[in-house]
């Protein structure tokens, strides 16, 4: 069996590389920060320019209709420059969510956003959490309710929410023109939060009971896979950025890269990201190929092994740089605080340990 990805996908996976390494640099990722303006509209048009909103809608919705696994290989490399676009929560989470409730609304919506013209902020149901503790309810055609903290929520044209329908699960559109929103901090300034504040606020459910609970098990483990990717692209960076630095920098008259204690913390590096990386390519081939139950214990794997990854690479890239390593001029806390909010974004590490046990536990069963 083949994990690996295509000749076209490398292809894709390099082009991306080159432009990004221009487009996303980490000066380009500083003046975003300094301009306030949450996220760069810069990169977020000339991403739209390369059609990659769009490379996982049909067609028929002015998408390239290419898969998941060329969604893999984008996440990866908008994660090795820390992007400060709304991709993941616009593409990886509300399109996917928009492909499974067809309508009309959505058909629509689908279009603008392979036009780059909406941004979407997506609430999800995550392992640690259950649909009943929902803050919103829905009643008449209105949602009420204050969301707890969602990324771009304070700039999103839309927001899709998971809510209570007379008590039962639902998945609610709502135009977030004339809402409340409330800006806050968050672990990683590269991607800026808010809470939605709802009092009657007019929305459309895009589908309910059986349905919504389907569409969103799926979405979440397909976001736990491209997650993982994005967190091996910063891995991976980080380890690159580290090895450089301890080849560059010289005490006593040797590189430190030459000492054994940071040889072996290189290596712990790189092994925990080829562990990671070999349990996210099952991820993807079993967002490709795989079972809804295949999927589950794969999302699961590649979860935690590359939320491990990331997390050590990053604490280590700061370490091995010393004293300039947490300066603002260096790059390394951008890799420690996207780590740091990746890891917790999902829902709790050992919520997809349970999951993780609970799966291997209904294929002993059943084998």
């Amino acid at each position: 069996m083949n994990f690996d990805f295509s000749d076209d996908q490398r292809m894709l996976r390099d082009h991306a590389r080159r432009f990004l390494s221009e487009a996303g640099d980490f000066h380009a990722l500083r003046q975003t920060l300094i301009s306030g303006d949450g996220y760069s509209q810069a990169l977020w048009r000339q991403v739209s320019e390369q059609g990659w909103q769009g490379v996982a809608i049909a067609e028929a919705h002015g998408g390239l209709e290419l898969g998941m696994l060329e969604l893999c290989v984008l996440a990866e490399e908008l994660g090795r420059v820390v992007a400060p676009v709304p991709f993941f929560n616009t593409v990886c989470l509300g399109a996917e969510v928009l492909k499974r409730c067809p309508g009309e609304l959505s058909d629509n919506l689908l279009q603008r956003i392979v036009g780059g013209e909406v941004i979407v902020a997506t609430g999800l149901v995550t392992p640690d959490q259950n649909w009943s503790e929902s803050p919103f309810t829905f009643s008449n055609g209105t949602l009420s309710g204050r969301s707890a903290p969602l990324a771009y929520a304070g700039h999103a044209d839309v927001a899709i929410l998971p809510v209570l329908d007379q008590g039962q699960p639902a998945l609610a559109l709502l135009d977030l023109q004339n809402v409340e929103r409330q800006p806050l901090s968050a672990l990683d300034a590269t991607v800026p939060f808010a809470r939605l504040v709802l009092n009657d606020a007019p929305a459309t459910l895009l589908c309910s009971g059986d349905d919504a609970r389907r569409v969103m098990n799926r979405v979440v483990d397909q976001a736990a896979v491209l997650t993982a990717f994005e967190q091996l692209g910063g891995a991976d960076a980080a380890l690159e950025i580290t090895r450089n630095y301890a080849l560059e920098r010289f005490t006593f008259g040797r590189a430190i890269g030459s000492y054994q204690a940071v040889k072996h913390k290189l290596a712990d590096m790189a092994v925990k990201i080829e562990l990671a990386r070999s349990n996210a390519y099952y991820g993807a081939w079993a967002l490709h190929d795989g079972s809804d139950e295949e999927l589950s214990a794969a999302a699961a794997l590649a979860r935690l092994s590359a939320g491990e990854a990331y997390e050590y690479a990053a604490e280590e890239c700061l370490h091995l740089h010393g004293g300039i390593g947490y300066t603002w001029e260096a790059d390394c806390h951008f890799f420690y605080n996207r780590a740091r909010l990746l890891v917790v974004s999902l829902g709790s590490s050992g919520a997809w340990v349970d999951r993780l046990l609970s799966d291997a536990s209904l294929h002993a069963l059943h084998s």
